[in-house]
């Protein structure tokens, strides 16, 4: 009688899964990929339906102890249920009601808010109170005191942007809610835009702010004369005329995680294509146009929300008449701490790629 002998490589690879270990040669196409293959998709979501799902849960939600925010997350498709709109940055709209309060706390995870509109409404950090109008970026760097509220009759909306997907990643999360609603104003009122928002000068007693920007609240009203001086004088190919929020003190980005821009795209002005690792969260602030993301036309209005993901060619259109507006959120500095950043320019002879679809 043959006696079939059991194959070793069978025996070896059972003793490894005894054990909890798993050969390389077995999964190395899956996990050292030639390139990326996010589950991030690109997506877009609708101001006429965030707006309307944001005001019925601003008269049926409360904010109180145990809620704290109004907040509905952008959900990308891509990422398994989780409330992300990208591997590494969750984002949402916020809605905030005249003469509320939403109550501070603190936490491990780093924070932006770009008000889209409402006035009346302020953000406090760490004892500093700022009064917000549209156009606004608010800071919250991690573990700072902060709540926000309205002194007006009129309603407030906001997109928030903080890095929760990559902090439960590291398993890093920390959340504290403070004493009191609110929190002590220690400062004069504005007191970070007086003192700090002239970027290229300080307070010569003062050294410089290397860990975090000491500018709380970047006004619109800057940031829209430096847009419009910086069309004068320069473009980018990729993306026109965009600006970087810096720290003022560094030249380096706002978050160690994410930096934020702000974007014009000039009447006319489709740009050329690239793709990049990193990925980002737009909101189109003002006017229309449309984004190509992977051969897909993404066409969005004032108020819309879209994801580009890691490695995906994009390029950005204005075919209108009148400039257009983004603001986004980009997890480069990220990227680049670790020495992950790569991007290349798209290879068709006019640098643009097929538009092959239409998102809906």
């Amino acid at each position: 009688m043959t006696v079939i002998e059991p194959d070793p490589v069978v025996q070896l690879r059972e003793q490894m899964r005894e054990r909890h270990l798993t050969p390389l040669w077995e999964l190395e196409g899956e996990i050292m990929g030639v390139r990326p293959h996010p589950g991030t998709r690109p997506w877009l979501w609708r101001w006429s339906q965030l707006y309307a799902i944001a005001e019925r849960a601003g008269e049926l939600v409360p904010i109180e102890r145990g809620g704290d925010r109004r907040a509905i997350a952008l959900s990308n498709p891509g990422q398994g249920g989780m409330p992300y709109a990208t591997s590494t940055l969750w984002a949402a709209v916020q809605w905030l009601n005249g003469r509320e309060v939403a109550p501070a706390h603190r936490h491990t995870s780093q924070a932006i808010r770009f008000i889209i509109d409402g006035a009346g409404s302020y953000s406090t950090v760490e004892g500093d109170r700022v009064q917000l109008e549209r156009g606004d970026l608010v800071l919250t760097p991690p573990w700072t005191w902060h709540d926000h509220g309205s002194d007006s009759e009129e309603r407030a909306v906001w997109m928030d942007v903080l890095d929760i997907p990559l902090n439960n990643y590291l398993d890093a999360p920390f959340f504290e809610p403070h004493p009191d609603d609110s929190q002590k104003v220690t400062a004069a009122p504005n007191a970070s835009v007086l003192k700090y928002g002239v970027g290229q000068l300080r307070p010569a007693w003062e050294p410089p702010s290397l860990g975090r920007s000491p500018l709380q609240t970047y006004k619109w009203s800057d940031t829209r004369r430096a847009l419009d001086n910086l069309a004068k004088v320069a473009a980018d190919p990729f993306d026109d005329v965009v600006l970087e929020y810096t720290n003022p003190h560094t030249g380096g980005p706002v978050m160690a995680t994410f930096t934020c821009w702000m974007q014009l795209l000039r009447p006319g002005v489709h740009t050329r294509a690239h793709r990049h690792t990193g990925s980002s969260v737009y909101l189109a602030y003002e006017g229309r146009g449309a984004t190509v993301i992977e051969g897909v036309r993404f066409s969005w209005t004032a108020g819309d929300m879209f994801v580009i993901p890691s490695w995906a060619t994009h390029e950005h259109v204005n075919d209108g008449a009148d400039p257009a507006l983004l603001f986004s959120v980009h997890d480069t500095p990220l990227l680049k701490a670790v020495d992950k950043y790569r991007s290349e320019p798209h290879d068709s002879p006019d640098g643009r790629q097929r538009v092959t679809g239409e998102f809906s």
